[in-house]
């Protein structure tokens, strides 16, 4: 931003150059030679002084006016490089603006964002994000220092301006002189975030000094931030239920699962808890921390199209990463986390299944969850097989380090035992 007021300054001081050196060449130069034409060669051809005078004054006046039309243009081209420029600081606000509002996540994060950039863009004292809660309508979201407490000594003033928004669904400007007489002196302006059944909310910013009033531009600009704001929320709150049905649903076929395997209860959940512990550890980020965490609830749900007399087959037991991976495979929020669930038994000296996969060729999560999954078959008394302690399963994770688990796995595994992180 200092960058572009620094051009924005270079750039008035050159045309107040190119306006001078216009003005001299096209006004002042010729002025000088008329001057110097009527003393030499007009004048003295007049006998009449006030003739002489009479010219002498004409070339003052034309003098005068040509400085006088200089100086109005001079002023009217500050002001226009003045607009200018706030006109291309809102812009690049709002450019700046549009990208972070995109990628926020959540409505609490969309919301606080739209406070902050409205209030950054209007360069107000504070901003205001209002959303609807039923049938009501709640201050969300505060920016500026002490803004709640400034609310609180304008909310007669702001919740005016606010209804008016509401009210008539399109943006208020509100000056100082303009305000009812409760509370300190407000400019406020306001505009209403869009929704998919009308208005979901207004975003208001204020400024407490009189002559501080918002201009028909910035007004503008808030509303079009308002726009990308309810966009955003709109988007925020899709996702936000999109999380909401992946967790419910996973849960769900989780249980399911519990209930038709009839053993080993609760086998998704410690897997998937050993996993985020390790997956912590060797520090992913979150869409891979998202990803192990599902797919670790996940890893056995092919499970669920196998006979319950079926189950301890182990030829037809190790279809189920396949059965898996093809149930989750056309549901686009389980896209990602399908092969992982297909992989999740191949070794790391590729003598697993069902791809025979070896090394880096096993996703990363899946090498993660073949540990996890095997360590609760070891010390879980529910499991197919008798169960071991905490020191026996480490020692067996050690021994099978380089055939079927990778090293790395097995070290980190082996460290987070010792520091208490993974118990049984």
């Amino acid at each position: 931003m200092k960058q572009t007021r620094k051009k924005a300054s270079l750039l008035a001081h050159k045309i107040d150059r190119v306006a001078f050196t216009t003005y001299f060449l096209g006004a002042v130069a010729p002025l000088a030679a008329l001057g110097v034409v009527v003393d030499r060669f007009a004048l003295p051809t007049l006998g009449d002084r006030n003739a002489g005078l009479g010219l002498i004054g004409l070339v003052a006046s034309i003098a005068l006016l040509s400085m006088g039309s200089f100086l109005v243009l001079r002023r009217v081209t500050r002001r226009t490089l003045s607009r200018m420029e706030g006109d291309n600081h809102r812009l690049a606000s709002l450019l700046k603006v549009s990208s972070r509002l995109a990628a926020a996540e959540h409505v609490t994060e969309a919301t606080a964002m739209a406070a902050g950039c409205a209030r950054e863009l209007a360069q107000a004292r504070a901003a205001f994000a209002f959303i609807r809660e039923g049938d009501k309508w709640v201050l969300a979201e505060s920016a500026g220092e002490a803004a709640d407490e400034l609310y609180e000594s304008v909310r007669p003033q702001l919740d005016e301006v606010v209804g008016l928004v509401l009210e008539h669904g399109r943006p208020v400007l509100r000056a100082a002189a303009d305000a009812t007489r409760r509370g300190p002196p407000l400019s406020a302006a306001a505009a209403p975030l869009p929704g998919d059944r009308g208005v979901m909310g207004v975003l208001a910013v204020v400024r407490t000094k009189p002559q501080d009033r918002f201009s028909s531009a910035e007004g503008d600009a808030l509303s079009t931030l308002a726009a990308l704001a309810g966009v955003a929320l709109h988007n925020s709150d899709l996702r936000d239920a999109q999380r909401n049905f992946f967790a419910h649903v996973t849960d769900m076929l989780v249980n399911a699962l519990d209930a038709h395997l009839g053993f080993n209860t609760g086998h998704s959940h410690r897997v998937a808890q050993v996993a985020n512990r390790i997956g912590r550890a060797l520090e992913l980020d979150e869409d891979q921390l998202h990803r192990l965490h599902f797919a670790s609830l996940l890893h056995d749900i092919g499970m669920l199209k196998l006979d319950r007399n079926q189950q301890m087959n182990r030829r037809t037991c190790e279809k189920h990463c396949v059965l898996g991976y093809r149930m989750l495979m056309h549901i686009r929020l389980w896209k990602d986390v399908a092969p992982l669930v297909h992989h999740h038994h191949e070794w790391w000296d590729g003598h697993g299944y069902p791809d025979g996969l070896a090394g880096e060729a096993i996703p990363l999560e899946s090498r993660i969850i073949g540990l996890c999954e095997a360590f609760d078959a070891m010390t879980n008394e529910q499991s197919y097989r008798e169960s071991l302690s905490l020191e026996e399963s480490v020692a067996e994770m050690v021994r099978c380090s380089g055939t079927q688990f990778e090293p790395r796995l097995v070290e980190v595994f082996s460290r987070l035992v010792e520091e208490g992180v993974i118990e049984v």
